[in-house]
């Protein structure tokens, strides 16, 4: 099986061992028995708690604030086959590895996807070059496997 990451823990939350998490698609955490994280290996979760902006996740065995400050940092991974069908069609890491088509022609891959805080952005690698394109945009699709980008505003591309 493969895993993915999901996130990465934050600050430890109040005094009881809960870890803020941070995440792209913090749902994916809701459905979890069980993580990877980072350097420590598999972990129970006991409890996930919705926390203004985001989430709050506590493991088995980790009851006091010291200790969850040791797992603070890590990236948190799970099963790809264990998340729930994502609520915006897609996780980020899906869609790296897709081929770009320009105007119907091939043109590029996707190589990484992040949140700039305002929207979605694609990095796609075109030769040695990367150009960062708008996910929600009008003008880009993701279908079919792969994505489609038609008629970019002027300079977006060049």
């Amino acid at each position: 099986m493969s895993r993915v990451r999901i996130g990465r823990l934050g600050r430890p939350h109040a005094l009881s061992g809960g870890l803020k998490f941070r995440s792209e698609a913090p749902e994916a955490l809701l459905s979890q028995d069980r993580v990877y994280l980072e350097g420590v290996g598999w972990r129970a979760v006991e409890r996930v708690e919705a926390l203004a902006g985001g989430l709050v996740v506590h493991f088995v065995g980790v009851t006091g604030r010291e200790a969850a400050e040791q797992l603070s940092g890590r990236d948190v991974f799970v099963e790809a086959a264990s998340l729930p069908e994502p609520e915006d069609g897609w996780y980020y890491f899906q869609l790296v590895g897709l081929p770009v088509r320009l105007g119907g022609e091939a043109w590029g891959e996707v190589v990484d996807v992040f949140d700039s805080g305002a929207q979605d952005v694609l990095v796609i690698k075109k030769g040695a070059r990367r150009f960062m394109v708008p996910l929600q945009a009008p003008y880009v699709e993701v279908a079919d496997g792969e994505v489609r980008i038609q008629e970019p505003p002027e300079g977006l591309l060049d």
